[in-house]
């Protein structure tokens, strides 16, 4: 068995603890880093990332979970879209995280894609045209994303960015080690081991071997899915329930006439004023077509040899904490008739505008139970408190699991300024 020593060790390298190990390593703080996956660069940008990067598990219930096991995280895969934390983190926790938000924004350049890049998306901007004819307002997209370095016509950031230009947890991890900061990947974390209630370290499998790691604090921040199954491994009573998945809907259809959203970025204008219920926006014709595949809608799969004249729609809900993650991995997770009622709206409110905008009604398919952000089976007020710690002294979790409740948008934004936070008062 192979053994470390450190002051904090931090599970997992996705936006919470690519954050935290920075923030402490750029201190001096002593910091492991330890993250599940490898760092495979040679699939960044082409969708071998789905080989190589992604973990796609399916409930027997249908619902579709698609998370990133490599440095960085799911931010590797995901669109790079940016919202501000949900308000009941303030209201119900006291955490008020709008500072370290507003620094970020700055900091990493947080706003929409410049107007120019759609003067050639003719796809996307009739379906904007098309909302507004029908008294909706898709409105741009504030992303992660150097419009200096995007190339406009990619839209491949659910495959990672070959050029860059998104911004990813991978860099945090980076400066981390830059800083001083011992990095192990291939790394899978069996359990915490704590002493008299109190954590001092973990135990894990690696491809050379056990590895112990002893720290004077263990921050888990294994995402909505990892972390919970270390929890139950662990003795942590009430881990892996109320589980959430923003699930998502994706529509495609062909155009009567004209072009589509092919080669253009998806994710770049929605409709926010459900926010809360659901929210929905445009897609890119390929992205669009990789969901049906996803879905085993068969009967969609011959439009592919029409790519240029797709158009791709999403409904992103906030669904009920219904699900359940177990100790072995495995999950539960369905729609409540609650979800299914707001989904078929979103579902009607997009087809409405796709139709508007000149899609043929007979060719609309559909990608129902696609989740994006798993969270909420390590909650604050259910397993962890606003101080983030668990019923272990000096475990502390710091990912999407510990949300309460769906915010129904992209997380990343609210857990690098919860990490921030956090990390601040770690010292």
């Amino acid at each position: 068995m192979h053994i470390m020593e450190t002051d904090t060790v931090v599970i997992g390298t996705g936006p919470g603890g690519a954050t935290v190990a920075r923030e402490l390593a750029k201190k001096g703080k002593s910091v492991v880093l330890l993250e599940k996956g490898k760092a495979r660069d040679w699939s960044v940008g082409n969708p071998l990332a789905y080989a190589a990067m992604y973990d796609i598990r399916r409930s027997r219930q249908g619902i579709l979970v698609r998370r990133g096991i490599t440095p960085g995280g799911s931010t590797m895969i995901y669109s790079g879209n940016a919202y501000d934390p949900p308000s009941f983190l303030k209201s119900d926790f006291g955490i008020d995280l709008a500072t370290e938000v507003a620094v970020i924004k700055e900091e990493l350049n947080i706003r929409p894609v410049p107007d120019h890049f759609y003067q050639h998306y003719p796809g996307t901007r009739r379906l904007v045209e098309a909302a507004g004819e029908l008294g909706h307002a898709m409105k741009p997209q504030a992303r992660f994303i150097d419009s200096d370095l995007c190339d406009p016509h990619c839209d491949r950031c659910l495959f990672g960015c070959k050029r860059g230009a998104k911004w990813t947890a991978r860099s945090y991890v980076n400066d981390a080690v830059d800083a001083g900061a011992r990095l192990v990947t291939g790394c899978d974390v069996r359990e915490i081991l704590h002493v008299n209630g109190t954590a001092n370290g973990v135990a894990a499998e690696t491809d050379r071997g056990p590895l112990a790691v002893f720290s004077r604090r263990v921050v888990l921040a294994a995402g909505g899915m990892g972390t919970p199954e270390i929890l139950h491994r662990s003795g942590i009573k009430g881990a892996g329930t109320h589980f959430f998945t923003d699930p998502m809907a994706v529509l495609l259809g062909e155009m009567r006439e004209g072009p589509g959203t092919f080669r253009e970025i998806t994710y770049t204008f929605a409709d926010e004023s459900r926010k809360g219920e659901f929210v929905f926006g445009n897609v890119g014709a390929v992205n669009a077509f990789v969901a049906q595949l996803a879905a085993k809608n068969i009967s969609s799969w011959p439009r592919g040899v029409r790519m240029k004249k797709l158009t791709g729609m999403f409904v992103k809900l906030c669904d009920e904490p219904s699900g359940e993650i177990r100790a072995d991995g495995s999950f539960h997770k369905a729609f409540t008739p609650k979800d299914e009622a707001l989904m078929a709206k979103g579902i009607e409110a997009a087809k409405a505008v796709m139709v508007q905008a000149g899609v043929r009604a007979d060719t609309i398919a559909v990608a129902k139970g696609i989740g994006g952000h798993p969270g909420g089976t390590a909650a604050m007020g259910r397993v962890v408190g606003p101080d983030l710690q668990t019923a272990i002294e000096n475990l502390y979790v710091c990912d999407n699991s510990i949300m309460p409740v769906s915010g129904g948008t992209p997380p990343v934004l609210t857990l690098i300024a919860l990490a921030r936070q956090f990390a601040a008062r770690l010292g």
